[in-house]
Formats: structure tokens, C-alpha cells, sequence
């Protein structure tokens, strides 16, 4: 499985922030009485075989890079409850030319000239189980399981031109497409403490469909992968 570049940058920064823990003051212990922070909330870079991180050219307007917002909420010390919601979005122009030769072996052309717009939501719930049995380690690593909702949606408009028959024929066009696919979601995630709110977040993830996916998966079992990295803020104190 090909997994983006973000989510390998993010485990190289998840080993190198250890070493740099030393030298942080220890973070005041809660006063006595106080409860937990039990509601949490996210926002990061997201990627994913059905919503892969893009090139931009210059007529490619659109996120590159799909945004995920999360919200979560803590049922147990160990245990909590995740939702997610990733957006991505792309637009171009085109126009293309080429000529073909009818019946009459006479030069023909056909042409075509519009605009194309994709949007991708991933919506997902996950369990999200702590297996670091320590809650004072500022590294903490974590098992993920749950469903992903995938859908995926576009238009394609423009005007063909034809030279076929002799004569100039126009005619507009207007193409939509969906997908929408339930996905089986599980794998690992670390989170480092940056404070008493904000963690660094990065989880990596198999996905499988079980539902409505129409796409060839590249990885045998009809696996794909998914990866999120960003930062995460804990309510309370």
C-alpha cells in the first residue's frame, strides 16, 4: 500500500519529539476534585485511496490536500468515541481539438471545451481504544475501529463541436456522476502532548468496502489505506 508523504513525515516527527520531551517542564497535576477532559476536537490534513493528495497546475483550482474535522468525546479513561468528516474539492478548464476522416475520407473535426468539478466526503465513527497503559506519557498509542462513509460526486459541462456531415454542429453537454461507499475501517494512531489541550495527532488506517464501491482497489483483499496527521484540542482542564 502507498501511503502519502504527509503520513510519513508524520511518523518521522512522532520518533523525534520524544528526544525533545526532556527538556519540557512537566506539566502541573490536576487539583484534586477536578474532573477529566472528556470532549475533544481536531483538524488536520487527510488523505486516502479514494481522496488522494493532488498536484496543482495552473488551471486546477480546488484543496489539494483534503481538510478532516474531528469531534470526539471521552466514554472511559481508555475508551473514546471519534466522528470525522474529510472534504475535498477540484476544478479545470479544458479544451481539446483532433480531426478524423468520415465516409468520404474528407477532413473532419470535433472538438470539445467545458469545465469539470469533483467534490470527495469521507464521513467517519471510530472507537478509538488507548493501549499505552500510562496516561502520564506525553506518547500515547492508540487501536481504531469503526465505518467510513465515502461518497464522491462531479460534473462534467461544456459544448461539442463537429465538422461530421459537412455542416458546423454545436451541441452542449452535461455529464454528473456519484459513488457512494461503506467502508470497514480499522488500524493504529499516536498522539504526542504538546500541553494540557493540544496533542499532535497522526493515524494510519485500512479501509474495505463492503457496500456500493464500484473502484479496483490496488491492494489484495480489496484493502486500501487512509492516513490523517493534525492537531487535536481537549476541553476542560
Amino acid at each position: 500500500m502507498r501511503f502519502p508523504s504527509l503520513a510519513l513525515s508524520g511518523l518521522l516527527l512522532s520518533t523525534t519529539l520524544p528526544a525533545l520531551a526532556q527538556t519540557t517542564p512537566a506539566e502541573t497535576p490536576a487539583l484534586p476534585g477536578t474532573a477529566a477532559p472528556r470532549f475533544f476536537v481536531g483538524l488536520g490534513a487527510y488523505s486516502s485511496y479514494y481522496q488522494p493528495l493532488e498536484s496543482r497546475s495552473t488551471n486546477v483550482t480546488g484543496l489539494p490536500v483534503p481538510v478532516q474535522l474531528t469531534a470526539g468525546y471521552q466514554l472511559r479513561p481508555r475508551l473514546a468515541l471519534q466522528a470525522g468528516l474529510a472534504y475535498q474539492s477540484s476544478s479545470y478548464a479544458y479544451a481539446q481539438s483532433y480531426y478524423l476522416y468520415g465516409t468520404s475520407n474528407s477532413p473532419e473535426y470535433r472538438s470539445y471545451a467545458g469545465s469539470s468539478r469533483s467534490r470527495g466526503l469521507s464521513a467517519s465513527v471510530l472507537a478509538r481504544y488507548t493501549l499505552t497503559r500510562n496516561a502520564a506519557h506525553r506518547v500515547q498509542f492508540d487501536a481504531l475501529g469503526g465505518f467510513t462513509l465515502q461518497h464522491y460526486f462531479g460534473r462534467d459541462q461544456g459544448t461539442r463541436v463537429d465538422s461530421l456531415g459537412g455542416t458546423r454542429n454545436s451541441s452542449p453537454y452535461t455529464n454528473r456522476y456519484s459513488e457512494t461507499s461503506l467502508l470497514l475501517t480499522a488500524g493504529l494512531g499516536t498522539r504526542y502532548r504538546l500541553s494540557r489541550h493540544f496533542d499532535l495527532t497522526l493515524d494510519l488506517l485500512l479501509n474495505r468496502a463492503v457496500l456500493g464501491d464500484t473502484y479496483t482497489p490496488p491492494m489484495r483483499l480489496g484493502l486500501t489505506g487512509s492516513s490523517a496527521l493534525g492537531l487535536r484540542y481537549r476541553f476542560g482542564r
